[in-house]
């Protein structure tokens, strides 16, 4: 899969590039380094991060892959809520779950917040994502910035479709 990305601009209050715009959400910036494969990258100050990717796997297998193979992985993965979520006029889901650290084989660790929302569009799967934070950072910062990506998100026809 090759994704083609033709320059981009931060606008005040928004962003845009050739394959997507949505909303930037107060206190939040674009992140333009391109360390990661994802087609935008959203960050605090403090290293909150959202991602949005793009895949070819079905979304429904995506949201069964976290709920099957995290729990392998993350001693005490919980699914919080799994609710339907209309995302650039197309029906989605977004997962949020809680796990603890990866080597937390004792069970005593934090529980971290986290969350995905994924959809499809023009044959193209779109996954949003956040970093796991604890849960009083997901609820009051994390979560209303995904809130105004989910609903501010506009996928523009895809180049390769």
């Amino acid at each position: 899969m090759v994704t083609l990305i033709f320059g981009c601009s931060s606008l005040e209050g928004g962003y845009e590039n050739s394959l997507l715009s949505f909303t930037i959400p107060e206190n939040w910036t674009v992140d333009n380094s391109n360390s990661n494969d994802s087609l935008a990258s959203l960050k605090t100050w403090d290293n909150q991060w959202i991602y949005i990717h793009s895949s070819d796997v079905d979304p429904t297998e995506i949201i069964e892959s976290y709920i099957q193979n995290y729990p392998i992985e993350y001693p005490r993965f919980q699914v919080i809520n799994q609710d339907p979520v209309q995302v650039d006029g197309r029906e989605g889901v977004k997962l949020v779950y809680k796990n603890t650290a990866q080597n937390d084989f004792l069970l005593v660790g934090p529980d971290y917040i986290s969350s995905v929302v994924v959809f499809s569009k023009d044959n193209k799967t779109y996954i949003i994502t956040s970093r796991e934070t604890l849960p009083d950072n997901y609820y009051s910062r994390v979560e209303p910035a995904v809130n105004v990506v989910v609903k501010s998100l506009r996928i523009k026809k895809s180049l390769l479709n």
